[in-house]
């Protein structure tokens, strides 16, 4: 007799792995910035995160995540910035700083993009972490998508009245200064929602999505730093 799948079951994908896990390798991940990585093991994180925005049917972050990778690799580091030109070392370190952050960044990309607030809630309960961090985190998860959908909606509206945004003040007049009023839009209409699901009583919560593990979270977790200790070894 086939088992009956609860609500969660039959909406959380078997190649999506637990926010938790996610959250765990994002904060591993960060030992990079002061532990670098062996260039093969680096290449190593990209296709894996890559393969799960796959498994998770998102081809063009799949596709964004290794294009941007491989444009920070090429430029050069820290030893070879010395001989160049003060102007050209500072504007060419900056982009090396993004590729020394890359790592943690694109996990946390990856967990926003593949995660929904529920479940990052019910995870975070799972881990005690307190309300002052998590309910901050879950209205950021609503903010940003909120805030980047409205942006989408202004370029739209100045294309359909035929403004363009190639000068910098004009962009700053037609469409920085209508987000700055919307994202506070945005933002007190968030906190409002929150205060109508009673976020400041301090009884535990009932979550619709529970904080469950999966096999891929174990393939997530171990290949993401099975790569991370190679690279180390190999690095050494």
């Amino acid at each position: 007799m086939k088992r009956q799948l609860k609500p969660w079951e039959s909406l959380q994908s078997p190649f999506n792995p637990n926010p938790i896990t996610k959250l765990l390798v994002m904060g591993f991940l960060g030992i990079s910035l002061v532990h670098p990585l062996h260039p093969f093991a680096e290449w190593g994180i990209v296709f894996v995160l890559s393969i799960f925005y796959l498994l998770n049917g998102d081809r063009k972050s799949a596709v964004q995540n290794a294009v941007i990778f491989a444009l920070l690799c090429a430029f050069p580091g820290f030893p070879k910035l010395y001989a160049l030109p003060i102007v050209l070392k500072m504007f060419l370190s900056v982009l090396y700083m993004f590729r020394l952050v890359y790592f943690p960044v694109a996990s946390g990309r990856f967990l926003m993009k593949t995660s929904d607030v529920g479940s990052i809630l019910a995870s975070m309960d799972y881990l005690h972490i307190p309300q002052s961090i998590s309910i901050p985190v879950a209205v950021m998860f609503r903010f940003f998508p909120s805030f980047a959908e409205e942006r989408r909606n202004i370029v739209m509206a100045m294309k359909i009245r035929g403004l363009r945004t190639r000068n910098p003040l004009r962009y700053l007049e037609y469409v920085t200064v209508p987000l700055l009023i919307i994202s506070s839009n945005i933002a007190e209409d968030i906190a409002k929602a929150a205060e109508c699901k009673c976020i400041e009583n301090p009884v535990p919560k009932t979550r619709y999505t529970p904080a469950r593990l999966q096999p891929v979270d174990a393939v997530y977790a171990l290949s993401m730093g099975g790569l991370m200790l190679l690279g180390w070894i190999v690095l050494r």
